[in-house]
């Protein structure tokens, strides 16, 4: 769409739709002073997020051990009262994420207008206030950040800066701004800018989600109009990302303008007007550093459910239909095509390691091994999806491709629960030790459909291996509350996939302070708090040398299967 040099569409949109996700952790540290709108679409991806305004902690149903979604199974009776136990039959092929095949057409064509349909109305375009899906969507067609990052590989590159270096002593970032970049009303970018945006997003009067993240910031300086001089309490790698990916504001404005002003950025479109029903019209910026978008126009148009999404895309009413996942109409007009985009979040079932069942890392590994994800993956979402071995993508710069996740083995899942002393001694199809039998609830929030079947696949194959585990259906609020207080055996959540690989947030013992931290698992090993803090403190943030920590990292965690 804006792309000078006919650049694919889904290296353009998506690092930016990346760095919107980013902002979930942050969110999810506000849900306690305010309601955060779900994010479930934004432009060119379908994703849903972790954090969904939900009401009281209250079960809504607890389901029946039998699941109601069956991962491919057969019932064979079982021998407690009549109930059935679930057994893996052989696997389906499983389809491959593809996209359509590229326009023949030699050159793109300049010029016209699309209209973008979603779901959700924009609630403001400042981009540090922007909290939902629609407006952090058109947010950065209308603002340009420090950097961007590949979104395979998760490697930084230039946009208003074209040059960046680390200090040896991780405490100072320094980047070097393009020239040529103009804001809207034609005014130059400056350093003063970026000065401006930093200054803006960490004071706590504007309340800015990207306020958290910027903790680590103590100072901004501009030597000159082109240079920016960051700051930092203690070396933090991770930091350099955070300061990348901030939407930059003019200086000469606001920073907290009314979401009626028409906003003034530095991107490849310049906002028209923005109608009473929520929709926004946006016109192409021929003074864009980048090169001018091809198109002369662009409007998102906002629906309240999918289904009218979907009537729009087949009556003509919009030329694109940004769909949740699982919506894919059955039958897509045939002068459409249909596009995938990997979203940056990724699902998993935490395990509660203070539990005194789950503390044994090898039934945490049995219950890996339970679970058929080329399966689960298929019926869920059809195959559109990545099967990833841990919390970051294969294609990542810090990824290790030697790291794989457990092979589907329930036979070998059984041999490990029974050297954890977990066997049927009373013939009765469920595992027990003691006199007690093997009970462990799924758990997840029931208003995210996806999670839900997530949950129900992932119960009957522990079911399949005589674990009684039923899935329980609770609201949001009571999910979070579980989480932050470590009042759980399995949850099936999900979490954003950062450009930064730094998860210390995830697994930092010290972040396993019940009510505060991120650590929901209650993880704890020495060897992985020291690599991160290695990590993060690498001279000059050397990405090779960052990988190596990483890695090693992936490697503990592959094996105790937190």
């Amino acid at each position: 769409v804006f792309g000078k040099e006919g650049v694919a569409l889904h290296h353009l949109l998506s690092p930016h739709i990346m760095r919107v996700f980013n902002h979930y952790p942050n969110g999810c540290e506000s849900l306690r002073r305010k309601t955060l709108s779900p994010l479930l679409l934004i432009i060119g991806l379908s994703f849903l997020t972790a954090c969904q305004s939900g009401g009281d902690p209250a079960v809504i149903g607890d389901v029946p051990p039998s699941p109601t979604l069956t991962p491919g199974v057969e019932y064979p009776e079982g021998a407690d009262g009549g109930e059935q136990l679930p057994t893996p039959s052989p696997r389906p092929p499983v389809p491959t994420l593809q996209s359509p095949a590229p326009n023949p057409s030699p050159q793109p064509v300049r010029g016209g207008q699309v209209v973008v349909g979603g779901l959700g109305r924009p609630d403001t375009l400042n981009p540090l206030l922007a909290e939902s899906e629609a407006g952090r969507a058109l947010v950065p067609l209308l603002f340009d950040s420090l950097l961007a990052y590949d979104p395979d590989s998760g490697e930084l590159t230039p946009r208003l800066a074209e040059a960046w270096t680390v200090a040896d002593d991780g405490q100072t970032i320094t980047f070097t701004l393009r020239t040529d970049a103009r804001w809207h009303d034609g005014r130059p970018v400056v350093a003063g800018d970026v000065v401006f945006t930093v200054e803006s997003a960490r004071d706590p009067a504007l309340d800015s989600l990207y306020g958290p993240q910027l903790s680590r910031v103590t100072g901004v300086s501009t030597p000159d109009d082109a240079t920016v001089v960051v700051g930092l309490d203690e070396p933090d790698c991770s930091s350099l990302a955070v300061l990348g990916e901030l939407p930059i504001l003019p200086q000469h404005l606001p920073a907290d303008s009314d979401p009626g002003v028409a906003p003034v950025g530095s991107g490849p479109f310049v906002f028209t007007d923005w109608t009473p029903d929520g929709e926004v019209h946006l016109a192409r910026n021929d003074s864009y550093w980048g090169g001018a978008p091809y198109l002369d126009a662009l409007s998102y148009r906002p629906f309240e459910n999918a289904a009218e999404l979907e009537h729009a895309l087949a009556t003509g009413g919009i030329d694109v239909a940004l769909m949740p996942p699982g919506r894919l109409p059955n039958s897509p007009p045939s002068s459409y095509q249909v596009y995938r985009y990997p979203a940056p979040e990724f699902f998993f079932v935490a395990f509660n390691n203070d539990h005194p069942i789950l503390g044994d890392p090898q039934v945490r590994l049995a219950l890996s091994m339970a679970i058929d994800r080329e399966q689960l993956l298929n019926q869920v979402l059809g195959g559109a999806g990545q099967l990833i071995a841990g919390p970051l993508p294969a294609a990542h710069w810090a990824a290790d491709p030697a790291v794989e996740p457990p092979s589907y083995d329930p036979d070998g899942a059984r041999r490990l629960l029974a050297e954890a002393g977990w066997t049927d001694s009373d013939g009765d199809g469920w595992l027990d030790r003691d006199g007690e039998r093997l009970r462990l609830p799924v758990r997840t929030n029931g208003e995210n459909r996806l999670r839900e079947d997530v949950a129900t696949l992932v119960a009957g194959y522990y079911r399949a291996i005589g674990i009684d585990a039923s899935v329980e259906f609770v609201l949001w609020g009571g999910v979070v509350d579980d989480l932050f207080t470590h009042d759980f055996e399995t949850i099936v959540f999900s979490w954003p996939l950062r450009a930064d690989p730094d998860q210390s947030k995830l697994w930092l013992s010290t972040e396993n302070e019940v009510g505060t931290g991120y650590n929901f698992v209650s993880f704890a090993d020495e060897t992985v708090d020291r690599l991160l803090g290695e990590a993060l403190a690498v001279p000059g943030c050397d990405p090779a040398r960052r990988a190596e920590r990483y890695r090693q990292i992936q490697r503990v965690l592959a094996q105790e299967r937190p």
